[in-house]
């Protein structure tokens, strides 16, 4: 995408501006700020024009946005809480041995890290611990959800890749390769089920048609209450 700005009713505005086949300019806001999808043909004074038509309503969605609480900034200490599955869990480091591991203890999250780290390398060795353990139960909870909508829909699943993502929560490509977002086991089980769901049907249509949106309802039929939580809770989930 080329990263544009545009001065709205005198305020200066950032936007992401991507051509497509479609037919008609779109636009998107949310936690990463204004997306325009707009046609090859379709002139650069006609998106700006497009964009002064809507400022009203873009200057409101970017300042609620913009008012949404935002989660603090983890220290990497015992007693933070991280999200699971919907839930909060307590951190839980100790010092011991050389090894990082990462293990779930009844409501805990536990990591165990070398007593001799300290500062910035003690910081970021917990993290990537912590990502691992995202990661590796993750791929557990959603591989086998995004297969099982795949096999619904008699589409070939070529693979599930748990990664990290800073932008997007989910994404398919053509060759069958699914990549899912590892901060989605933050989410409850019933939101990982409609991405999960929501990925799955781009096997079916590699777009956001109304065909793509039928084919995600007669598989996950409540995926506008899911996507809502998601869109009112992303921000405020505690993420690292």
């Amino acid at each position: 995408m080329d990263r544009r700005e545009v001065i709205l009713e005198g305020r200066p505005v950032a936007y992401a501006l991507k051509r497509s086949r479609r037919r008609t300019i779109g636009f998107v806001i949310d936690e990463d700020g204004l997306r325009i999808t707009a046609p090859q043909y379709v002139a650069e004074a006609e998106v700006e024009r497009a964009l002064e038509a809507k400022a009203g309503w873009i200057l409101a969605k970017l300042d609620k946005w913009a008012a949404r609480p935002r989660a603090p900034e983890l220290s990497f200490v015992s007693g933070e809480h991280l999200p699971w599955l919907g839930q909060m869990r307590e951190l839980i480091v100790e010092e011991r041995g050389v090894r990082t591991r990462t293990a779930l203890q009844g409501g805990a999250i536990r990591i165990s890290i070398d007593p001799e780290l300290s500062g910035e390398l003690r910081r970021s060795t917990i993290r990537n611990g912590l990502v691992r353990l995202y990661k590796r139960e993750g791929e557990a909870v959603m591989a086998p959800k995004t297969q099982a909508y795949a096999d619904l829909l008699g589409r070939r699943l070529r693979k599930v890749v748990i990664r990290e993502q800073k932008s997007r929560w989910g994404s398919c490509a053509s060759d069958g390769t699914i990549r899912l977002n590892w901060r989605l086991m933050g989410f409850p089980v019933e939101v990982i089920d409609y991405v999960c769901a929501h990925e799955a049907a781009h096997l079916v249509h590699p777009n956001h048609s109304r065909d793509f949106w039928n084919t995600v309802e007669a598989i996950c039929p409540d995926w506008k209450v899911q996507r809502d939580y998601m869109r009112l809770n992303s921000n405020s989930h505690v993420y690292f």
